[in-house]
């Protein structure tokens, strides 16, 4: 039996239908009809209309910004106004300016209009609701059946005693035009066989541009994250394993612990360094109701090297002031979303999204991605956790040998995928432009993970090298016609940033997490327009009469408001004759860290890794995590304001 949801959705769509209602008031009979509707809904349907129905909905919405037309077959929540009205009854108001009577989408668009329709439809999107089992046990069958279609892992990624003469042999004449030969995808064209010659050229160069990795000059670490074979709350710098394909690029002795701490760890836990592979743990976090996302957790000495070659791969990207380094940027997501709202205006890029990407790219791709820089590759192979394990669905196995390169968890996922896509939509435009001159070519595309911005001409080409390569474009998430583009977080039309609102907070009216998710929240709808909506919102936070209410830019918790911060009035407020300042008396939020003193000689090893201030109070060991709680406490008042 399902618990009975704690949130107020029926309240929270009341008070965004108000602020259409402020907007178009001349439509109140609308939003009257559809604030009864919702209410019938949520009756007869339950939550899922919030979390399931509407977002389906958003997704014709958006195929038709592609398609110049609305087609809602099959789809819940979409009866037409009438027999010569296709547009939804549901939000009629909001569609009939967005289109005609026969479905087509319209030449004048007020763009307040889609940012409202969609906020409506995906406001609830990815609150932190429970995901029901069916969604989960299909996630991760098809988490292993990608699996299944990837080629089979060549002898370097698999063997134990391979030497770098070995790598090196092996990896010069291997090529991306191999996948002719693999089966799986077929050419019908020789097309392909020539751009896919043009992808492995700017593989290689780009590989050469990398350079060599040197695990002296890139620090090692630990992600704030959880390991596969510690426990929570385990000292991550006590390794348990360390597997004999690490030990050959990554000596436990050199890499591992500090020279004074070998013997003492060695004689102390009985490990055997070099002689065992652990493998990752495949685990579930909230992404969308209908859609967890599968994720591995790493061992804690794979993640540990991973990082330092995360480091290399990082810092040489930024420094190349040419090629790669003028598309690929890995802190730079609003240079995306930017070129993301000038195409939806020009029409000159396309915005391509890739299904699963980290779990489609194979071995055998980096393998020829970055064949002319072996040495790097051995590196990556070397910190590659080669199984999973799996205990969400007895159906699937338990233990499997990988076939992609690394999953999401892996510190080298990231960067390593935005250099291959790179590459191949470099070698795309190349080819298809007659150009060798990789600098010009790459101020038109820009990359971010699995998120592409190229220009359209080259958007149908690049989807078929992509899909020969074993990966899959996710069509619903690819804008190339219409006037719609989205990328890294934002939601362009025709210019304007149409990217919806949403509420993400937990249903739990226990969990810490939920007053300060509420006023996050409620400052998004504030700043973005929505007022009614941001203020019921704040009518719902606990002990709200204590929250301050702050500018935008301000250190402290609280309500944003363009008004100038609180109002010393209103509050208590004293002078501290300490600090000589005047504090306020306001709720915030604490989750005070709790250190465990470790008493082994890796304490040393954390030290020097942490490089901590000689002007605090360091104690090494493992950071341990407060439940977040909410305390009344002093606050300077000038913190409210900046």
């Amino acid at each position: 039996m399902n618990k009975r949801p704690v949130f107020d959705f029926i309240g929270l769509y009341r008070a965004i239908l108000a602020d259409c209602a402020a907007y178009f008031p001349h439509d109140q009979i609308e939003w009257s009809r559809d604030e009864v509707s919702l209410s019938a809904l949520f009756q007869s349907r339950g939550v899922g209309v919030a979390t399931i129905d509407l977002p389906r909905l958003d997704k014709a919405l958006l195929s038709a910004f592609e398609s110049g037309r609305l087609v809602t077959v099959g789809l819940a929540l979409c009866r037409a106004k009438s027999k010569y009205d296709l547009r939804p009854r549901l939000f009629w108001g909001l569609w009939s300016r967005i289109f005609d009577r026969t479905g087509c989408l319209k030449v004048d668009i007020d763009p307040d209009s889609i940012r409202l329709l969609r906020t409506l439809l995906c406001v609830c999107k990815k609150m932190e609701l429970d995901c029901a089992p069916r969604y989960l046990y299909q996630a991760t069958k098809e988490f292993f059946d990608v699996e299944a279609r990837l080629p089979v892992s060549s002898e370097i990624w698999d063997g134990v005693d391979d030497s770098f003469s070995d790598w090196h042999n092996y990896v010069k004449p291997l090529s991306v035009t191999d996948v002719t030969d693999v089966g799986m995808y077929a050419f019908e064209h020789s097309t392909l066989v020539g751009v896919l010659s043009s992808v492995q050229q700017v593989a290689d160069r780009t590989a050469t541009w990398l350079g060599s990795y040197d695990p002296n000059k890139h620090a090692f670490r630990h992600g704030p994250g959880a390991v596969s074979d510690l426990k929570s709350g385990e000292y991550k710098y006590n390794f348990r394993n360390w597997g004999q394909r690490l030990e050959q690029l990554f000596p436990f002795d050199q890499w591992g612990t500090t020279s004074l701490g070998l013997m003492d760890r060695l004689q102390s836990s009985g490990i055997e360094v070099a002689q065992s592979e652990p493998a990752s743990r495949l685990v579930a976090v909230p992404k969308t109701r209908t859609a967890p996302r599968l994720i591995a957790v790493e061992p804690s000495a794979n993640q540990w090297c991973q990082q330092s070659v995360r480091s290399f791969l990082y810092s040489r990207i930024a420094a190349l002031r040419y090629g790669i380094g003028t598309s690929v940027s890995f802190t730079d997501q609003p240079g995306s979303g930017a070129l993301a709202l000038n195409s939806s205006k020009s029409g000159s890029h396309a915005t391509i999204d890739l299904s699963s990407a980290s779990d489609r790219v194979s071995t055998w791709l980096v393998e020829r991605m970055f064949r002319r820089n072996p040495e790097l590759l051995w590196y990556m192979s070397s910190c590659r956790t080669r199984y999973i394990t799996n205990a969400i669905d007895d159906a699937s196995p338990s233990l499997h040998k990988l076939r992609k390169f690394s999953t999401m968890g892996n510190a080298l996922t990231f960067p390593v995928q935005s250099i291959i896509f790179y590459n191949i939509c470099i070698g795309v435009g190349s080819y298809l432009t007659h150009s060798r001159h990789i600098e010009s070519l790459s101020r038109q595309v820009r990359v971010y993970g699995d998120d592409l911005i190229v220009p359209v001409a080259w958007e149908p080409l690049i989807v078929q090298v992509l899909t020969a390569l074993f990966l899959r474009v996710n069509e619903s998430k690819t804008f190339v016609k219409g006037n719609f583009r989205e990328s890294c977080g934002t939601d362009a039309f025709r210019g304007d940033d149409v990217t919806p609102i949403r509420v993400n907070t937990t249903d739990e009216e226990s969990d810490p997490k939920r007053l300060p998710s509420l006023v996050a929240s409620s400052n998004n709808f504030h700043l973005g327009g929505f007022w009614r909506t941001a203020a019921w919102l704040m009518s719902t936070v606990p002990w709200k009469q204590l929250v301050p209410k702050v500018q935008r830019d301000a250190r402290a918790f609280g309500f944003t408001t363009f008004s100038g911060g609180v109002a010393p009035s209103t509050r208590k407020r004293r002078w501290n004759h300490d600090l000589h300042r005047w504090e306020t008396l306001v709720i915030q939020p604490f989750a005070k860290l709790r250190v465990v003193k470790q008493h082994a000689a890796s304490s040393l090893l954390q030290y020097f890794t942490e490089e901590p201030s000689p002007y605090i109070n360091y104690e090494s060991g493992v950071a341990v995590a407060g439940v977040p709680i909410l305390r009344r406490t002093w606050v300077a008042e000038g913190d409210l304001l900046k």
